[in-house]
This record gives structure tokens, sequence and C-alpha cells, in this order.
């Protein structure tokens, strides 16, 4: 006698042949896959980044040495980027939780600063950029916070001029008709910031000024002038020092002259031994 057996086959159940158990393994299998990959990514890097270190040491050219800088500090950001990542993945997490992501880019006459931050849902929560010149001025910045969720969306967004003034953009979602200019730094607050930072030079409304103060001014033009004194005291003595007919180093008579039958006593002027005397 046959007897049929309902939903009996490998693929139902939880057995070791059941479809949930191959999804399961094949999934496990991919996060593994996907760790690893994020692992060798970081060695990688860490490599890379000694190698780079190495021809820094060895560079000569400010230029080079800029931009193997700003390469050195990207590489080591991805690097400990893909180490998260490869820690996320093997702890269940998404992939991008809580990662940090930082970049610096070389953009004409300066660099632009990128800062995004990741929630626990590996979503952007906020996204930072700072476009600064050589200098390290800020030419413009840009600072976004974001919901996080659902299609990501701004929320709130904030505009920093070259002169410090911050503009609002949006807040809360809603975008502002007539954005909102915060307080502009006075003239003494920029300079104090700059000052503290060690800058010789920071913009304020649009024109550019130097950190020197008066006391700099004053100490620095008495030490130029105590040198010059310095200076035109030395040469003065030079020169009295060679008008000097008592002290002629430039004419020098010996005591004693030799000829080739013997040598004269330029004092008592009389002849002495014949031949080598004593000179």
């Amino acid at each position: 006698m046959a007897f049929k057996m309902n939903r009996a086959g490998f693929h139902h159940g939880n057995g070791t042949g059941s479809f949930k158990k191959i999804e399961e393994a094949s999934a496990l299998k991919k996060v593994n896959r996907l760790a690893n990959q994020s692992a060798t990514a970081a060695a990688r890097l860490a490599e890379k980044k000694a190698r780079l270190e190495a021809k820094l040491a060895d560079s000569t050219n400010e230029k080079q040495k800029a931009r193997l800088q700003n390469r050195i500090s990207n590489i080591s950001n991805k690097a400990s980027e893909k180490t998260q990542q490869s820690e996320n993945l093997r702890s269940g997490k998404k992939r991008r939780a809580n990662i940090e992501k930082s970049r610096t880019r070389n953009v004409g006459a300066g660099k632009l600063d990128t800062d995004k931050t990741f929630n626990e849902s590996g979503r952007k929560i906020k996204v930072d950029r700072t476009l600064t010149n050589n200098e390290g001025d800020i030419i413009r910045g840009t600072s976004k916070t974001k919901t996080g969720k659902g299609v990501n969306k701004t929320v709130d967004k904030t505009i920093t001029k070259s002169d410090g003034t911050k503009v609002v953009k949006k807040v809360d979602g809603e975008r502002v008709s007539k954005p909102v200019e915060q307080k502009k730094l006075s003239f003494g607050e920029a300079f104090k910031q700059a000052k503290s930072s060690g800058k010789e030079e920071f913009t304020w409304n649009g024109k550019k000024y130097h950190t020197g103060t008066k006391d700099e001014a004053d100490a620095k033009s008495k030490a130029e002038a105590e040198a010059a004194a310095a200076k035109a005291k030395a040469e003065a003595d030079a020169k009295a020092s060679n008008n000097n007919p008592l002290v002629d180093t430039n004419t020098v008579t010996p005591d004693i002259v030799r000829t080739s039958g013997g040598g004269i006593n330029t004092t008592t002027y009389r002849p002495t031994t014949y031949g080598y005397g004593k000179f």
C-alpha cells in the first residue's frame, strides 16, 4: 500500500536541505565574503599609506608634500571605514552603521573637506562641506542635517560665507523664504580668531588684513634700528683701524733681511753671519 505524505520535499521544513537553511547559509556566506573583502581592503590601504608616508619623508617639494598629506589622510580614513564595515557585517549590523567618512580634495587654489555621518541603519544623517583657500580661510561652507530614513531628505541646511556670516536655508524640512543671516563677526572677533590660530592674514567683509599688532611692529622696528646701528659702528671701527698709521698690517718690515751673501740687521745695519744666518 502506498501512502502520500503531504508537504514532504527537500524544500519544506527546517532540515539541512530546506530552502530556509539554504537561504540562511547563502546569506551568511555572502556576509562573510563581504566582511573579508572589507578587511582585505583595509589591509591594502594600510600598506599604501605606509608607502606614501615613506615618500613624504623623502620629499622636498612643498606642493608635492601637501598632496601627499591629503592622500595619506584620505587613505587613513578609508582604511578606518573598511575596518568598521567589516566589524559591522560580522556583528549583524548594516554595512555603513555608525560610519563617519572624511575626504579632502584639492580644488584650484584651495581644498574641499567633506564629512559624512551615518546612523545605526546605515543612512546619512549629516553632511558638512568646507571650501578653504591655501591660507586656511573659509571661502564657503555648507552644513546639512538629513532625516536618516526614507528618501533621506535634507531637514536643516546652513551656509557659511567667506566673511563668517551664516545663512539658514532650511529648518525642520521647510525652506526659509528669507534666509536669516546670523550675527557677523566684528573686526575684533575676526582678528582674535585669526591671531589665536596663528594666521598671518584673515579676511573680513571681503578684504584681507594682517594679524600684526602695534607693539609687535614697534618691537620689530626697534630691533631693525639696533641691528643697523651695530652694523654701522662695526664698519666705522674697521675703517678707523685701517687708517691708523701706527698699525699697518699691510707693510711689516722684518728685523733681518736675507741677502745672497748673508743677512743685514735692519736695526743695527750690520751684516750677520755669512750664508744662511739667523733670520
